[in-house]
């Protein structure tokens, strides 16, 4: 039986916060020193036009879909501004990809929350490949 090092776990989870973070758009904030630059309504507007563009979203759609994302880009805002331990703030971030997940789905057709779950899945992987270029490089 081989044992898992105590980085693997980590790894994995780091990737997945990564994940929705870049997913977000919000992956030049976390990784810039200075994250006073972001903004909840320019990280949702960003994230609405992907959604519009890639998911082909109906007027009726539109609203429900920015009013989501804007809950949780304030959330996010809200969560960077605290001081709290760096794992607590992952779980909170993953509890809240969660949440936002299952309202989502309510607002999207089941080819739309395909298509979002299929473009996601591509962005998860381009990124564990990038993470995994980073660490051979340096």
């Amino acid at each position: 039986m081989s044992r898992e090092s105590p980085w693997e776990g980590k790894i994995i989870i780091m990737i997945k916060i990564l994940f929705s973070l870049f997913l977000a758009g919000f992956c030049a904030t976390v990784y810039s020193q200075d994250t006073s630059k972001f903004s909840a309504e320019k990280y949702a507007a960003k994230l609405n036009e992907w959604m519009k563009t890639n998911l082909q979203l109906t007027s009726e759609q539109i609203p429900k879909v920015e009013g989501v994302n804007l809950k949780y880009a304030k959330r996010l805002e809200a969560l960077q501004a605290k001081t709290i331990p760096r794992r607590q703030k992952l779980d909170i971030l993953k509890a809240d990809d969660k949440a936002k997940e299952k309202e989502l789905k309510k607002i999207f057709t089941v080819e739309q929350f395909k298509t979002y779950q299929t473009k996601k899945g591509e962005i998860k992987k381009q990124m564990k490949e990038n993470i995994k270029k980073k660490k051979a490089a340096g």
